[in-house]
């Protein structure tokens, strides 16, 4: 039998013996990959990308912020004139007039008032000690929503402002103003089958929301709740 003997080393390829890397390093013409650069077109757009995803993202982010504002200012409006509908009912059997404005004030749990009528408001309350909790609850609520509004009138402030002077008359605005509004906030007043909020009486006033009758809107907002706010039990 004749044998037949195979060199199997000389029938590899070239690059199996090692020649790669001598024809690699004998190619620099080769490109070769690198890491990409703010020039590289394709980086600057990858870098693009993501901006506009930030942006759309923050963009969202303002939007769900918005609509839960809404949402939160819509429930708030549909309890308070729901409660201001069942307080009315109440003051009414009672023979208590609602043609004027009623005014009325949480102070350690009980509600004051400055109406002529109190004797008769004080007995619808006794009767029905639910009222004043949810009172409480929405005056709360109310106040709430108008120490946010504040804080976000102080962000425009500051983000406008062009000196750290002005900075700090920004920071000092929105000192006053939430000690105003903490000082109304148990204050409500009973007005066509619905309650308007002290508190948020006076922030409309100093944003310009409801037109002041005088130079200082701030004076004139406290001045009209003075009687409420002094009214004893």
């Amino acid at each position: 039998m004749t044998s037949i003997t195979t060199n199997r080393g000389s029938s590899l390829p070239p690059f199996a013996r090692g020649a790669l890397p001598a024809q690699r390093a004998a190619a620099p013409d080769r490109p070769s990959a690198s890491p990409k650069t703010a020039a590289d077109p394709a980086a600057t757009i990858h870098v693009s990308d993501k901006a506009k995803a930030a942006a759309a993202k923050l963009d969202a982010d303002r939007e769900a912020a918005a609509i839960a504002a809404r949402s939160f200012d819509e429930h708030l409006k549909a309890r308070s004139d729901a409660f201001a509908s069942k307080l009315g009912a109440a003051f009414a059997k009672k023979g208590i007039p609602l043609d004027e404005p009623i005014a009325l004030r949480l102070e350690s749990g009980t509600l004051v008032t400055d109406s002529p009528y109190r004797t008769k408001i004080a007995e619808v309350l006794k009767d029905d000690p639910e009222l004043v909790k949810e009172f409480e609850t929405i005056a709360s609520l109310k106040a709430m929503r108008t120490a946010q509004q504040s804080l976000e009138r102080y962000n425009e402030e500051k983000k406008s402002a062009r000196s750290q002077e002005e900075q700090d008359q920004s920071y000092g605005r929105y000192t006053t103003r939430m000690l105003d509004i903490q000082r109304l906030s148990g204050t409500m007043v009973l007005e066509d089958g619905a309650f308007t909020s002290a508190a948020q009486d006076y922030m409309d006033r100093m944003s310009g929301a409801t037109p002041s009758t005088s130079a200082d809107p701030r004076r004139e907002a406290l001045k009209q709740y003075d009687s409420i706010l002094g009214a004893s039990r």
